[in-house]
C-alpha cells in the first residue's frame, strides 16, 4: 500500500492521480531552443522595418503632396475641357452654317434643274419649229440618175394628184450626210418645202396610206423631228404599243407631249411623272418607261458604219445638218 501511494502520487498532493496530458513547453523553454544568430537576424530585420516605417508627420506630408498633385491635374483637365468645349461650339456653329448652305445649294440646284428642263423643252420646240417644213423620205433608190428635186416633184404629184400646186418649190433637198451604207439600203432624203401648206397636204395624204409605191420601191414619208423628240418617242414606245393593243387613240403634240384619248377628254403626258397618273386613269397595268429627261444622250448616236467612214472634211462639217438633217429614225 505504501508503495502504491509513493509511486502514484506526488509529494504534497491528495486524491487520485492527475490524468491530464503533460503540458507544452513554455516560451522560455522555446526561446532557449532558438539559436542566437537567428535571434540576432530577426532583431536586425525588425530594426530595419521600424526604420522604414512612416511617421505621422511623413504621412501628412505625403497626403498633402497627393492632394496638390490631384488638384493640379483637375485644373489641367478643366482647362482642356474648356478648350474642347470652345472647339465643339465652333464646330457646331460651322456645322449649322454648312447645313444652311447645303439646303440653300440644294434648293438652288433644284431650281436650276427645273430651269434647265424648261430650257431643254424650249430648245427642243424651237428645233422642231425650224424643221416644221421639212419632210424625211425613206426608200428612194440610191444612186438615182434623176436629180433629187425632180424625183421628189414626181413623187409628190403622185401623192397629191390634182390637189397639189402647179409648181412645188424646195428651199433645200439633199440626202442624209455620210457615205452610202454598206448594206445597200438607201440613205434618207431630206427636203425643205417652200410653203408649209404643201408640206401639210403631203403629210395628211400619206397618213392614211398603208403602202406607197414609187418607181418600183416602197417609200415612206416622215415628219423631220429633233433628236430629243425622237429619243422621247422611243422611250414612250412601250406605252404607245400598249395603247395600240388596247385600241386607245393617241396623238403627238407640240411642244412635245403624248395626248391620249379618254372619253371626251385628252390626257397629257409631257413629263415622266405624268405616266403613273395616266396609267391609273386608263386602268392600265404598270408599264416600265425610261426617263427620257435624265437618260438623254448628249452625243450623237454612233452609226455602226462609222468605223469605215473617212473623217469629215471641213466642207462637210460646214454642212452639218443642224436644221435640215438630224437623226434618221422615223417618228412613232
Amino acid at each position: 500500500m505504501d508503495d502504491y501511494v509513493s509511486t502514484q502520487s506526488t509529494p504534497g498532493s491528495f486524491g487520485p492521480p492527475d490524468k491530464m496530458a503533460p503540458g507544452s513547453p513554455s516560451q522560455d523553454s522555446m526561446g532557449d531552443s532558438i539559436p542566437d544568430d537567428t535571434l540576432a537576424q530577426i532583431k536586425q530585420e525588425l530594426a530595419m522595418i521600424s526604420t522604414h516605417m512612416l511617421t505621422k508627420a511623413d504621412s501628412g506630408g505625403l497626403l498633402q503632396e497627393l492632394k496638390t498633385a490631384i488638384r493640379e491635374e483637375i485644373t489641367a483637365l478643366r482647362t482642356d475641357l474648356s478648350a474642347v468645349e470652345v472647339r465643339v461650339e465652333a464646330l457646331e456653329t460651322e456645322a449649322q452654317a454648312c447645313r444652311t448652305q447645303h439646303r440653300a445649294a440644294e434648293l438652288a440646284t433644284t431650281r436650276q434643274g427645273n430651269m434647265l428642263l424648261s430650257l431643254r423643252r424650249q430648245v427642243e420646240d424651237l428645233e422642231n419649229r425650224s424643221r416644221r417644213q421639212n419632210i424625211r423620205i425613206r426608200g428612194l433608190p440610191e444612186p438615182d440618175t434623176t436629180p433629187l428635186p425632180d424625183t421628189l416633184r414626181a413623187l409628190f404629184r403622185q401623192i397629191l394628184g390634182q390637189e397639189g400646186p402647179k409648181e412645188i418649190q424646195f428651199d433645200r433637198v439633199h440626202r442624209a450626210l455620210g457615205p452610202q451604207r454598206q448594206d445597200g439600203r438607201p440613205r434618207d432624203v431630206l427636203c425643205c418645202l417652200h410653203t408649209y401648206s404643201t408640206k401639210e397636204k403631203l403629210m395628211a395624204a400619206t397618213r392614211g396610206m398603208t403602202s406607197l409605191q414609187f418607181r418600183g420601191s416602197e417609200v415612206s414619208l416622215y415628219q423631220d423631228l429633233s433628236g430629243l423628240t425622237l429619243d422621247a418617242r422611243r422611250a414612250l414606245r412601250p406605252l404607245t404599243t400598249t395603247l395600240r393593243d388596247k385600241g386607245i387613240p393617241y396623238r403627238w403634240g407640240f411642244p412635245f407631249s403624248l395626248q391620249i384619248r379618254h372619253g371626251s377628254t385628252w390626257l397629257q403626258v409631257r413629263w415622266p411623272d405624268d405616266i403613273p397618273r395616266a396609267l391609273r386613269t386608263l386602268k392600265l397595268p404598270n408599264i416600265r418607261v425610261r426617263n427620257w429627261l435624265l437618260d438623254t444622250p448628249l452625243a450623237p448616236r454612233r452609226d455602226p458604219d462609222a468605223e469605215d467612214r473617212p473623217p469629215p472634211t471641213r466642207r462637210e462639217e460646214a454642212r452639218s445638218p443642224r436644221m435640215w438633217g438630224g437623226p434618221s429614225g422615223a417618228e412613232e
